[in-house]
């Protein structure tokens, strides 16, 4: 009886586990309560795995004038990996999870600062794309894909930010504008650039980049 006992108990044990194992806590993709499963990467977030690195430059509006804008440069990494290739339960979601750090160094007065973030990229149910990041200063965002060529690996990300009520923030938009470099064969590199406008998307009154980086793929 009980050597019965522990071959049921074993079976029960691996008929179990897989479910309980696709149960994974994912709020943090999404800022409240999600659960999901992993999943096999697709062949586009398999190209994904791995480290990038890059060095980065960012807009910084304590130390810009109208006369000469300055960027901050710093360090940027992303860690993608296939543990981190996972589909929403409740709404079908499919995604993958960019783990960044953005690590400042002092400049011109501004201190020593690191960032902690994520990017993740992911399809609807219906297929649709989508970008999301988050970090701490700025929560989430999501950003509507505006324009993909597949031949030139290259990707136009758009994000739409309303005037607030009270009037205080305008109108924004931030445009990322992601390519593959061509040029260099050794590894994948991919060139970025952000810019932003505000104000009516007609008139605005301010245009500008406010981040140009390229990073590579580190295997």
């Amino acid at each position: 009886m009980k050597f019965t006992a522990m071959i049921l108990s074993a079976l029960l044990y691996l008929l179990t586990t897989p479910a309980d194992s696709a149960n994974i806590d994912c709020s943090e993709a999404y800022g409240k309560a999600a659960k999901c499963e992993q999943v096999t990467c697709s062949d586009k977030y398999k190209t994904f795995i791995g480290i990038w690195t890059g060095p980065f430059q960012s807009y910084s509006q304590e130390l810009s004038t109208q006369e000469k804008p300055v960027f901050r440069p710093y360090q940027n990494e992303v860690t993608y990996s296939e543990n981190d290739c996972l589909k929403n339960i409740a709404n079908g979601d499919t995604f993958i999870i960019g783990r960044k750090t953005d690590t400042y160094t002092a400049f011109q007065g501004l201190p020593v600062k690191e960032s902690k973030g994520m990017l993740i990229t992911g399809r609807k149910v219906d297929g649709s794309p989508f970008l999301k990041t988050f970090d701490s200063e700025n929560g989430f965002n999501e950003y509507d894909l505006v324009y993909q060529n597949n031949v030139a690996n290259l990707s136009i990300w758009q994000l739409n930010i309303s005037a607030s009520v009270d009037g205080k923030s305008p109108e924004m938009r931030f445009t990322t504008i992601d390519s593959q470099d061509f040029l260099e064969a050794r590894v994948h590199k991919r060139n970025v650039t952000v810019t932003m406008s505000m104000g009516p998307k007609q008139s605005p009154f301010w245009e500008g980049v406010v981040v140009k980086v390229f990073h590579s793929l580190q295997k």
